[in-house]
């Protein structure tokens, strides 16, 4: 009855006095201003691959990631369970290797895959923990939140920095589908489908990569395990928990059933981890190394820098390392009451820098890359944490400001007690531009020679194109080769050369396939001089024997080939071979200087 007044009553209302109605659609302003926020993160995306991109290149192609960008290249042309290759103790047959092949679909194979998959994959994760620290907030906390964790991750540091973070696939891609199962904690609600999207993208990950366990279930099952004690309710009303506990549990053993059945039926093989706990006379310099690694990470690493502008602009970039502190601070005295995502980030972060130092991995400033995940974690953190205590500093001021402009006194007197939070703008705004311009700078470096590309092209050009050498010469010949060049990688075992498994292809030392032809050595492996070093005179003479025959005319004729380009320390000699496969001339420190001299 009272609704049919009403209607009655606005159509007594002549037309011209009625308010206009509110359209359905927004104007076409809205709808682009809508548009703008996905637009712009797209753009960033582009932005950061390009200038990634250029960072990669300056880093050489070691033959761990030519490694896997042949074994991409046998998946893209038909060998998807990589029959015959005997893997390292990280498979990335889920996570790399697609991508290689993705990207080899459209460029060929050849060692500039490795780069453009390594933009590609730490621009994906810097966007992702973007994404992740945003979280649910919108407006200028939400904007604070990704920005915060993108400046904190947006300048690999030269050197070591950018040999751990924009390189070989090293464990920075199994950042990526655990930033997947962090955002769907994040954003999903507690369904049935999120502990099943949990498990597949665990087990995707734990295929690829073992170290999920530590950063990606245990930190899950133990937040569980947790809520579920403090709960202390019936089980039906615990389910949630629950599911996902057993969900990452059964992940770990679906990816262990995978690479069994995979070997099983012929495919590749994958070694085991070798790590042990570490007696307590040694958990000091791994703490040591883990904190050096912290700082590597997070692009402060300010120890034995070779110039003054890259020692300021690590000691800038101390600032991130304070903001993750002060997130893992607050994160931790929070812990109990925090959200479930949070927890598990936290826990995943303790829990990674606990294996590093108690295991036998820290031995080298290089190791870092055993925890990478300490960087897109502890960016989400601060950015989560930290940002909304600066943004909620900088509305007091503002609203501090404006109440002190009508005149009152006590609002003065707050605005005057937080006299640097009208700096927080503009400090926040200088550092990110010194970390742009420091990696805008570091990608505007021409990249050095390939000292393995310059022998790849020697080797075709004298038509050399099967062979052995040591491992970090091998497999990057035969991408640089773009596999024109075929090179199995061998090791040193007392007086003998026998074969390497790790990283390598059985039909590489099938010799009713192949006879391998020349051996490269090189002096910065120890692994590649199984023989004694002859003396300078016989290796001159044996050059300037080798110089009349480098074409493989007479195979059975021992000889060395050198070519010294630049003189670079990593082309040693070529040595050839005798027709049925033995080594004829050695090769040694002493060799390359006479070669050299």
């Amino acid at each position: 009855m009272t609704g049919t007044i009403i209607s009655a009553a606005r159509r007594a209302v002549p037309a011209r006095w009625r308010p206009a109605r509110v359209p359905a659609w927004p104007p076409a302003w809205s709808r682009e201003r809508r548009w703008a926020a996905p637009v712009a993160f797209a753009g960033s995306g582009v932005l950061l691959f390009a200038v990634y991109l250029r960072q990669a290149r300056l880093v050489p192609t070691s033959s761990d990631g030519a490694a896997n960008a042949l074994q991409a290249w046998d998946m893209l042309h038909g060998n998807l369970l990589l029959r015959g290759w005997a893997l390292s103790d990280v498979s990335f047959y889920t996570t790399e290797l697609p991508q290689y092949a993705l990207v080899e679909a459209v460029r060929g194979l050849n060692s500039d895959t490795v780069h453009v998959a390594a933009a590609m994959t730490y621009t994906l994760v810097v966007l992702l923990a973007a994404l992740l620290a945003r979280g649910r907030a919108r407006g200028a906390e939400g904007a604070a939140r990704a920005l915060l964790a993108v400046g904190i991750m947006l300048a690999p540091q030269a050197g070591d920095g950018r040999l751990v973070l924009l390189s070989s696939p090293d464990h920075v891609g199994t950042q990526v589908p655990l930033l997947l199962v962090w955002l769907v904690l994040d954003r999903a609600p507690p369904r049935w489908w999120v502990s099943l999207a949990v498990g597949m993208l665990l087990a995707w990950a734990q295929i690829a990569d073992p170290l999920t366990l530590f950063e990606g279930v245990l930190p899950l099952v133990i937040v569980s395990a947790l809520r579920m004690c403090r709960r202390r309710g019936p089980w039906r009303g615990q389910w949630f928990e629950l599911s996902l506990a057993a969900g990452s549990i059964i992940a770990v053993a679906a990816a262990d059933l995978a690479l069994a059945l995979i070997r099983h039926a012929g495919g590749f093989v994958v070694q085991v981890p070798r790590t042990a706990l570490v007696g307590a006379s040694e958990i000091a310099i791994h703490v040591w190394y883990a904190a050096e690694g912290v700082l590597l990470l997070l692009g402060a690493d300010f120890f034995g820098q070779p110039t003054v502008a890259a020692t300021a602009l690590a000691l800038l970039h101390l600032a991130g390392v304070v903001l993750v502190a002060w997130a893992l601070a607050r994160a931790l005295r929070t812990f109990l009451d925090a959200e479930m995502v949070l927890q598990v980030l936290t826990a995943a972060f303790v829990l990674l820098l606990a294996a590093y130092v108690t295991s036998g991995v820290a031995i080298e400033l290089t190791r870092t890359r055993e925890i990478v995940g300490v960087l897109p974690i502890g960016a989400v953190l601060a950015g989560r944490l930290v940002a909304d205590r600066l943004v909620a500093r900088l509305a007091a001021a503002r609203l501090a400001a404006g109440r002190r402009a009508a005149g009152r006194l006590a609002a003065s007197r707050l605005a005057a007690g937080r006299p640097a939070s009208r700096w927080l703008v503009p400090a926040g705004v200088a550092l990110v531009a010194c970390y742009a311009g420091g990696a805008v700078y570091e990608a505007a470096q021409p990249p050095g020679p390939d000292p393995n590309q310059v022998v790849a092209s020697w080797l075709q050009a004298h038509h050399l194109t099967s062979g052995i050498a040591g491992y970090w010469e091998a497999n990057s010949i035969t991408a640089d080769s773009a596999g024109q060049v075929q090179v199995g990688a061998v090791c040193r075992a007392g007086r003998k050369v026998r074969v390497l498994a790790w990283e390598a292809k059985k039909s590489l030392y099938d010799r009713r396939r192949r006879d391998a032809s020349f051996f490269v050595y090189s002096p910065l492996d120890a692994r590649s001089a199984p023989f004694d070093s002859p003396s300078p005179a016989e290796a001159r003479a044996t050059y300037r024997a080798a110089r009349t025959d480098v074409s493989g005319r007479r195979r059975h004729r021992p000889g060395l080939a050198h070519e010294p380009a630049g003189r670079s320390p990593a082309l040693a000699a070529v040595a050839r071979v005798k027709g049925g496969g033995n080594l004829q001339c050695s090769g040694s420190s002493r060799l390359v200087e006479a070669l050299l001299g």
